[in-house]
């Protein structure tokens, strides 16, 4: 690699992604019910609308740095001059508007923090993190090796230290100033190596000068995707109570579960996806976007159901009675865990490798005006849930101007198709947790015997049909058969 920074397989970018996605979902899972019995709902609620109104300004320092920034590194990472050029330029404008949003947000606190001054204070440490974000430099070079093990050590320590400090609803200045700590920490680390492998070189005003439309036109899909995803705790907070907004964060701690898990495709195929249409190579690019619909549908339908099945009783157990509302609010929520990733995959590997950013736009100012408007209507009489119905609402419309789009690379009725044989699957999972609830649905026990069965009879149907039935079955069973015969070779 021209960087000096190797570019790795996507079967190995694959694997970091699964290894780092696994601890960062391990960690929350093992936490967040020490978190809801020491800390309560109040005070969680009071730290994620303080995170809410920080994220705004961390939007404005990244712009639209991410895809950006992944975008045009992958498209010159084998050239060395231009790729030094794009990554020092690019990093000069990020670190410009970084520190206007670190200031911004200073003034912010300092005249309307009022009783959460001190909160909003510390998550200025998060806000600083922005500045030291270079994660689309390694994700654009298909590095993700350096990302992962460096945030691996720095996520085992942040639960070690909330498990030691954090003891009851007074600490928690403490849990903010860990997790800050722990944000900035992880972006931090990426500095050395990139100064290392990249050297400082001269560029220009037109260097610089070729990021501004770009950016300024991605930052304005950000703003408005955040609007419905993040805007939802604001509102929350300011029509309903911080509580709601506790209740609300951690049921989306675990529909974000399985998002986290299928966004890993996305992650790793968005280079390859930008390097494919980069070249003109359409076929790879439909290849790659096929494999990532079958692991959507997969995953994504498997969860919703798998989630829908068991949700009450796990809401209470592992939350306490304090959160058991949580329940119904994970089923409200699952069906974003598969419309978003969807959409995440027609934009990572369709509309953003192909320039398509103003379309983009308009799709995430249609999403956001739908949910805005719905939930300031609905909120005030439903609560969460009237936040919930914007939510889903404009994510189904997202989709539906997505599909419109992409009409001529991914067939709507292609679409269906897949998912179909997954619904079915998911159905009858449901089903067999519906009927085992009936008589166990009491403890933890019962809960694991749920899972089990259930999972295991989602599992031996989609091994059945992806080996023997679906249209991918040949690449299955080599890939199958390849590993069969190197671990024979091994042995």
């Amino acid at each position: 690699m021209a960087s000096g920074i190797k570019t790795q397989s996507v079967k190995k970018n694959f694997i970091f992604q699964i290894l780092y996605q696994v601890v960062i979902l391990v960690i929350p899972l093992v936490v967040s019910p020490y978190l809801t019995r020491t800390l309560g709902d109040t005070a969680l609620g009071v730290y994620s609308y303080t995170y809410s109104i920080a994220y705004y300004f961390v939007i404005f320092a990244m712009l639209g740095i991410s895809r950006h920034g992944q975008r045009v590194i992958a498209a010159r990472r084998d050239d060395k001059e231009a790729l030094s050029k794009t990554f020092w330029s690019l990093y000069c404008v990020h670190a410009v508007f970084s520190v206007i949003a670190m200031l911004a947000y200073l003034g912010f606190v300092l005249i309307w923090g009022g009783d959460y001054k001190t909160t909003y204070l510390i998550q200025l440490i998060y806000v600083a993190s922005a500045l030291f974000d270079i994660t689309w430099l390694f994700y654009g070079l298909e590095n993700f090796r350096t990302v992962v093990v460096k945030n691996f050590i720095l996520k085992i320590a942040e639960c070690a230290a909330i498990f030691i400090f954090v003891k009851s609803s007074a600490d928690l200045w403490i849990y903010a100033l860990i997790m800050s700590v722990s944000m900035c920490s992880g972006q931090a680390v990426m500095l050395p190596q990139a100064i290392k492998h990249i050297k400082p070189v001269k560029f220009g005003w037109e260097n610089i000068r070729e990021h501004f439309k770009p950016l300024f036109v991605l930052f304005i899909a950000v703003v408005a995707s955040s609007s419905y995803t993040i805007f939802d705790k604001t509102l929350l907070g300011i029509m309903s109570s911080t509580e709601d907004v506790a209740y609300y964060e951690y049921s989306n701690k675990i529909i974000n579960i399985p998002k986290t898990v299928i966004s890993v495709i996305c992650t790793v195929m968005f280079p390859r996806a930008c390097a494919s249409i980069a070249k003109g190579d359409l076929d790879s690019a439909k290849k790659y976007m096929d494999y990532s619909l079958h692991f959507t549908c997969c995953l994504g339908l498997g969860a919703i159901f798998g989630l829908c099945g068991i949700s009450n009783l796990f809401a209470t157990l592992y939350y306490g009675e304090e959160f058991s509302v949580c329940g119904n609010i994970i089923i409200a929520l699952s069906p974003n865990i598969f419309i978003i990733e969807l959409g995440n995959i027609i934009r990572t590997q369709f509309m953003v490798p192909n320039h398509m950013d103003m379309h983009l736009n308009v799709c995430y100012i249609i999403n956001a005006i739908i949910n805005l408007v719905l939930s300031i209507v609905l909120i005030p009489y439903l609560g969460i849930y009237g936040a919930i119905i914007g939510t889903v609402s404009a994510e189904v419309s997202g989709i539906i101007y997505q599909l419109i789009l992409s009409r001529n690379f991914l067939k709507f009725r292609h679409v269906v198709a897949t998912m179909l044989p997954y619904a079915i699957f998911g159905a009858a999972m449901f089903g067999i947790i519906y009927l085992i609830k009936m008589y166990f649905n009491s403890g933890w026990l019962d809960l694991v015997f749920q899972i089990s069965v259930g999972g295991l009879t989602y599992l031996i149907l989609c091994f059945v049909y992806l080996y023997w039935i679906s249209p991918l079955k040949e690449d299955v069973r080599r890939i199958l058969h390849r590993r069969k015969k190197t671990t024979e070779q091994n042995n």
